[in-house]
């Protein structure tokens, strides 16, 4: 056996030292986490579920554990913006993505998002579920899901309903119906929930289509009409509602939003931020605060949140195939 000299020997030992620095680095750094502000950024326009889920959540983490959260809305290209900056932004755990479900189903409906779903983001935390609902507005003729179905069977293409974008849950929702009753209605893809909710109150457009908690407010002080659920249940906020389920099988389609980071954060990281994120949902007067906005708090671990992002993605290239959604 070769004998190493003293000089090789402790030329070893320091690269073998060198080698090692990144991953103690990384892992000090976690320990410290967070030593500046944490920018969460929201895929979508202000004003809608995901927003407003997102603001509530991140105000109460700020409290209790006194970090600093800067919520940033980058919308565009039905999420693809928000999405592919995050996706493109340090692996440090200081730049989070907040989105719903369009995150994966952009991936079949876009050539090129800009960001590759399962391969640039890790999961953090599922924060909510909740359904999308049928919306009309208080002096539209349409009292029921039927009266809408009746319409469009009476006039293919002419009934228009409004969605917050190509891709969104909330469009989805719609060509399930579409799909389920077999009826012909035309699709209104805005630049975000807000200003579709607001065009059906005025009574612009007949119908739309939104995400509950983006809705849960105008619908309780009667400038909306909520019509149907897209959950398989009836809804705890909002029982007198009925599911479209009931009279259309097939059209259940749930939202859900969460947390993720760029591929590649530190494991430490994004434990602590689930860790925290998980106790503040925990907490009751946070859980009937969500629930009074419409959605339901899930918390849980980044793996049970990974395992949903994971089939949730195949069942997107699925229903983007089973509803016709073509490539942008």
């Amino acid at each position: 056996m070769k004998q190493f000299s003293g000089k090789l020997l402790a030329g070893l030992i320091a690269t073998c030292a060198l080698a090692g620095a990144p991953s103690q680095a990384l892992a000090q750094s976690a320990a410290k986490y967070p030593t500046k502000p944490i920018h969460v950024i929201v895929n979508s326009p202000p004003g809608g579920g995901v927003d407003v889920v997102g603001r509530v959540v991140a105000d109460r983490v700020m409290k209790s554990q006194k970090w600093t959260i800067v919520v940033e809305n980058r919308a565009g290209a039905g999420g693809n913006i928000g999405s592919s900056y995050v996706a493109k932004s340090a692996a440090d755990g200081y730049t989070l993505l907040l989105t719903p479900n369009n995150q994966n189903m952009n991936a079949f409906i876009y050539k090129d998002p800009g960001y590759h779903p399962r391969k640039d983001f890790v999961a953090v935390v599922q924060l909510t579920e909740a359904p999308s609902v049928f919306i009309t507005g208080p002096k539209s003729p349409f009292k029921s899901l039927k009266n809408v179905v009746d319409a469009a069977r009476a006039a293919p293409g002419k009934v228009v309903f409004g969605t917050s974008g190509v891709g969104t849950p909330t469009h989805a929702a719609g060509e399930l119906l579409k799909k389920a009753a077999k009826i012909n209605m035309t699709a209104v893809a805005y630049k975000g929930g807000a200003l579709a909710n607001q065009d059906v109150m005025g009574g612009q457009i007949p119908l739309g289509v939104a995400a509950l908690p983006a809705v849960m407010g105008t619908i309780k002080a009667g400038k909306l009409r909520a019509l149907a659920m897209t959950s398989e249940k009836r809804w705890p906020g909002l029982p007198d509602i009925p599911t479209a389920v009931e009279s259309h099988p097939g059209v259940v389609h749930m939202t859900w939003i969460g947390a993720l980071a760029p591929r590649g954060t530190p494991a430490p990281v994004i434990a602590q931020l689930n860790k925290e994120i998980s106790a503040v949902l925990a907490i009751p007067e946070m859980r009937e605060r969500i629930a009074g906005l419409g959605a339901q708090p899930v918390g849980k671990s980044s793996a049970d949140f990974e395992a949903m992002l994971k089939a949730d993605y195949e069942e997107s290239g699925k229903l983007a195939k089973e509803i016709g959604l073509k490539l942008q």
